[in-house]
């Protein structure tokens, strides 16, 4: 790589933001400290935004760098933003003194208008809010991990394999909903 490569990585340590790093079959996620045409020194941080490790990354591997997209502007958001994402979860009231069961844990997301996070046994993941809920389906709200309105989809109740409740990924989410352009550009900073 040549001197695309070079404005990036320059760009993003002046700017002190997060960049994806694709080296070989890994991607490394954070701020750029150093670099020279040998060796790339990163201050890594996890998918939630907490810092790890210093790394060094061989030039010669990288094959892809991304800066300011929206997955990067998401874990960004997550790194200022702890207090709420990694918030002690909330478990749904009265559910402990009631007998437990999938349709009345959806019952109690639709009555308290609470985003959840549903896994089907189809291996598929819907951020969403429960719209309706009838003994053999369910309407879903559904929104993106980037907090953007995804349509609705109608569910059958038996294909519910889990029930998510206010977890790192549900809060974050919500949080986005509540600003609007959160993750919007910031290209040119």
């Amino acid at each position: 790589m040549g001197a695309l490569l070079t404005d990036m990585l320059q760009r993003t340590q002046r700017s002190r933001r997060i960049v994806a790093v694709q080296a070989g079959e890994t991607m490394f996620l954070g701020y750029v400290l150093s670099h020279n045409p040998e060796l790339l020194l990163l201050r890594t941080v996890t998918r939630q935004g907490l810092l790890t490790a210093v790394r060094t990354i061989s030039m010669g591997s990288v094959t892809q760098v991304h800066f300011d997209d929206r997955y990067v502007r998401l874990i960004e958001f997550k790194e200022h933003n702890p207090e709420t994402v990694y918030a002690r979860p909330a478990a749904p009231e009265g559910l402990d003194q009631a007998y437990l069961s999938v349709p009345a844990l959806l019952q109690r997301a639709q009555e308290t208008r609470q985003l959840v996070e549903l896994e089907t046994l189809a291996d598929t993941t819907f951020y969403c809010y429960i719209a309706r809920l009838t003994e053999d389906e369910l309407l879903l709200e559904v929104h993106t991990q980037f907090g953007e309105p995804d349509g609705h989809t109608v569910l059958g109740l038996d294909e519910v394999r889990n029930v998510v409740w206010s977890s790192e990924d549900t809060r974050t989410v919500e949080m986005l909903l509540k600003q609007p352009g959160a993750l919007g550009e910031r290209a040119g900073q």
